[in-house]
């Protein structure tokens, strides 16, 4: 009866542990952004203490599952004429791949060269289907449920949020034309430079589904590699806290606004997010079992999640510095194991040289394009540094760790703008989620989370190293590496809770806390529709410019028996770029655009052109109006607003045909 008591009495003030978390990121949330609200601090606190009390009063609610168990050691094996196999295919993709240029030879040995080392040093039993086959049980379903969720917030309505798309979308597709014309790049220099992954993806997209060359094919692949985040979301959450831990992991990257925005822009976002949760949960796995395949795997995808986005360069120092501090914690130095165990990890870190032997070419060859973008941002190649660089790290840091509850990034096209990256109650969940995360640690002599805290902090540098430009920082895509470790962290409240009441009996209990789970569920998935499909939609929609509205003007000229040669977009400063207007009508090179500055001469041809004609103006615009009036003196105009949203629309003048 006490036991029961105790029981009730735990999970009551862990309840109020997280309805005072939610109180208190609802009062940062509506905060002014010079500083933080002081009562939603002071809730906070109170929230931590109280959590901290009850899971201190009733250690059992620390106790789930064993995450992972720890594995017979493999023999430290390597099969040299493999490795020496691998290293001479590496060399001849490596020569092959110069020229910034993929070619087939240089592809097969490239792709034998990974297999070979893979084959010399894999040390552990093949995979194989079980004798008995695969068995489905209960969680199987609820999985499929969660990827089924994860495919609705990803692809509903994919065509209209977003609809219209910026100039980093023309540029994309201008590359994925390039692939699709034979030009098989490693690196794509155009603005700035890119890497490759996106390009071949959509390509293919375009070659076997038929697509064409749009933003709505950018952004299915985008969908499709942000979907991907959910299995190694459940691998990391179980490798950390066990199954329940996956699956609320699992949950909470189906639905955050912060994983779905991003892979529904069609630009390369979801890239990093996506390979740093895989790369992070083979790491924690081969932490918790010891196995060097484990180590292999997390260097493989280290090597494709550099091909993804440029920021996740830095998990090339957050997956070091997450096994070493695991390794410091758990005295490894101390043991033939510890250093078999350093060993292994090595030996995964260089698994990604073989796949990167094609970057590794282009880098060599060109290394001012590779490293362009970072250096724009850390140095000086582009403007000076304003300010003390250590200063401006140290406040860029800070910012940089405030931005799950109260600051946020000013971008509109990934994010919503100035709002905090969490809803409040997954912001509520992060930070009970790190105090719990500190008290398993002590209550299982467990350092292995450490990994996950010090490979989230790190993956924050990529925004908060922005030197040159800190207005820019936090950033919503470039600080998106550490999403895996925030949601996975978010996900441990939760799973002690469902993993808690799963253990008692069958009385009314039992389904009243397992019950509020399925409750906090609800309320996370309601949260998060709100904010990608209400309000992210409504504030992009106000700001993008709508070159679709555009287009559609255009079309109507043509189907109205207006001469093509005859409709023109006249050029305005940060107005549409006019070759999504051309993707919109099918043809990203359409020709019919004219500078406002340029106006005066063209229209002097134009006037010797028979039939009607079409002018899109910018409302602001009002000198090539009166040039237009003054030249067509039967012509009119016509303000056409936004078809989808309020926002600036368009001026349409219509001149009649007739000599003037």
């Amino acid at each position: 009866m006490k036991g029961a008591r105790t029981q009730a009495g735990s999970a009551l003030m862990i309840g109020s542990a997280g309805f005072l978390a939610v109180l208190a990121q609802l009062r940062l949330d509506h905060s002014p952004r010079e500083a933080p609200d002081p009562w939603g601090l002071a809730l906070y606190a109170w929230a931590a203490l109280l959590l901290v009390w009850a899971l201190a009063r009733t250690p059992a609610w620390l106790v789930v599952e064993h995450p992972l168990r720890e594995a017979v050691p493999d023999l430290p094996t390597v099969r040299w004429p493999w490795l020496g196999l691998s290293v001479g295919l590496m060399l001849l993709a490596f020569l092959d791949s110069g020229g910034n240029r993929f070619r087939l030879l240089g592809v097969i040995a490239w792709a034998l060269s990974v297999i070979a080392w893979f084959v010399a040093w894999w040390n552990g039993p093949l995979p194989r289907v079980p004798r008995d086959g695969f068995l489905v049980r209960g969680h199987h379903w609820l999985l499929l449920l969660l990827l089924g969720l994860g495919i609705g917030f990803r692809y509903w309505d994919l065509w209209n949020l977003p609809l219209d798309v910026n100039s980093d979308h023309a540029e994309k597709l201008l590359d994925v034309r390039d692939v699709l014309n034979g030009e098989y790049r490693i690196f794509f220099p155009r603005n700035t430079g890119r890497e490759a992954f996106q390009f071949y993806l959509a390509a293919a997209t375009v070659r076997l589904l038929g697509m064409p060359l749009h933003k709505f094919t950018l952004q299915v692949g985008t969908a499709f590699i942000g979907l991907l985040l959910l299995p190694a979301m459940y691998f990391l959450g179980t490798a950390l806290w066990g199954r329940h831990g996956g699956i609320w992991a699992m949950l909470l990257s189906a639905v955050a606004s912060w994983a779905v925005i991003p892979s529904r822009a069609g630009l390369r976002y979801p890239f990093l997010p996506t390979f740093a949760a895989w790369s992070l949960a083979f790491l924690v796995r081969g932490l918790r079992t010891g196995r060097r395949v484990d180590f292999l795997w997390m260097g493989f995808f280290l090597g494709v999640g550099l091909y993804g986005y440029s920021p996740f360069r830095g998990m090339l120092a957050a997956l070091p510095a997450a096994f070493l501090v695991v390794w410091l914690a758990q005295r490894g130095w101390r043991t033939p194991e510890g250093w078999r165990r350093a060993g292994d990890f090595l030996i995964g870190m260089l698994t990604a040289l073989p796949v990167l032997t094609p970057m590794l070419r282009f880098i060599v060859d060109f290394p001012e394009v590779f490293f362009y973008r970072l250096m724009t941002r850390v140095s000086t190649w582009e403007k000076p540094i304003e300010g003390n660089p250590l200063f401006i790290l140290t406040d860029n840091i800070r910012r940089a760790l405030l931005m799950f509850h109260w600051t946020g990034d000013e971008v509109y096209v990934a994010t919503i703008p100035l709002r905090p990256m969490l809803d409040p109650v997954l912001g509520a969940l992060l930070l009970l989620g790190g105090v719990a995360a500190w008290l398993w640690m002590l209550h299982h002599r467990d350092p292995v989370p450490l990994a996950g805290l010090m490979a989230g902090f790190v993956m924050l540098l990529p925004s908060a190293y922005n030197l040159t430009f800190p207005r820019e920082n936090p950033s919503a895509v470039r600080a998106a590496g550490a999403l895996p470790a925030v949601l996975v962290f978010a996900a441990l409240v939760p799973a002690l809770w469902t993993a808690r009441w799963s253990r008692i009996g069958g009385d009314g209990r039992r389904w009243i806390g397992l019950g509020m789970a399925a409750l906090l569920a609800v309320a996370l998935i309601r949260l998060n529709a709100d904010r990608i499909f209400r309000e992210y939609a409504q504030i992009y929609c106000q700001i993008a410019l709508n070159a679709s509205d555009a287009a559609e003007i255009l079309q109507g000229f043509y189907a109205g028996g207006g001469p093509e040669a005859n409709a023109f977009y006249v050029a305005y400063p940060y107005w549409f770029d006019s070759r999504l207007i051309g993707m919109w009508l099918g043809d990203l090179d359409w020709p019919h655009t004219i500078w406002h500055e340029d106006l005066p001469q063209a229209v002097e041809a134009h006037q010797r052109l028979p039939g009607p004609k079409l002018y899109l103006v910018h409302p602001e615009d009002r000198a090539s109006l009166a040039l237009l009036q003054a030249a067509y003196p039967q012509g009119w105009w016509v303000l056409r607003p936004r078809t989808h949203c309020e926002g600036l629309g368009i001026l349409v003048f219509h001149a009649p045909p007739g000599p003037f």
